[in-house]
């Protein structure tokens, strides 16, 4: 089966990009990550790829548009570019280039969402979970989905999901730290299973 060439996509701390760059060094997943694209030039996934020695490149303001983004992302020669924590919605013209580059038919862009994404969609998961958005009710659990990146937001079919209990005393601050134990687990065993199960024989 082909290796991985996997992009990154952040916006923030790049916690995710982490666990990911460890799992492929661990063999966890086979493959590496070969760059980081942010939009943000103080993100913290900045800071933690340049102590890992994986290049960055950056794409804000006018360099966000469609076509510069796809250049910025076809400049990495990725094979699976994968969302985390990347606050700006994939223009189309990217998301149809990846599809089917490790398998015809099979979208080539995921991302993992802090929610149920057949409940809700966007930014502020952990809020809408613990009904701190207009017009939502505190949850007794929340999901963390793995899913397939389409031209809506938050809306292409799910690969994985695991449960997150929310507990009475659970804050803000407390569910996200929760989240994030289950997105750095279950995000790297997603993407050796999207290699195995679409990856092109070689």
């Amino acid at each position: 089966m082909v290796d991985l060439r996997i992009l990154v996509l952040a916006s923030g701390n790049g916690s995710n990009f982490e666990a990911i760059h460890k799992a492929c060094e661990e063999g966890r997943i086979k493959g590496r990550v070969v760059g980081i694209l942010t939009n943000y030039a103080y993100a913290g996934v900045i800071t933690k790829a340049i102590a890992y020695n994986i290049p960055c490149g950056f794409v804000s303001g006018v360099h966000e548009s469609p076509v510069h983004t796809l250049a910025a992302t076809r400049s990495f020669i990725p094979n699976l570019i994968a969302l985390a924590g990347y606050n700006r919605i994939v223009p189309p013209a990217t998301v149809d280039h990846f599809h089917g580059v490790l398998w015809e038919g099979v979208p080539g862009i995921i991302n993992i969402h802090p929610a149920d994404t057949q409940e809700y969609q966007g930014l502020y998961g952990h809020e809408f979970a613990l009904g701190l958005l207009p017009g939502t009710k505190r949850l007794t659990e929340t999901k963390i989905t793995v899913h397939f990146v389409d031209h809506g937001v938050d809306t292409g079919p799910i690969i994985a999901q695991e449960v997150v209990p929310i507990d009475e005393d659970d804050t803000l601050d407390t569910l996200r730290c929760k989240g994030l134990k289950v997105e750095h687990e279950l995000y790297p065993r997603c993407i050796e299973a999207y290699r195995t199960m679409f990856g092109k024989e070689v």
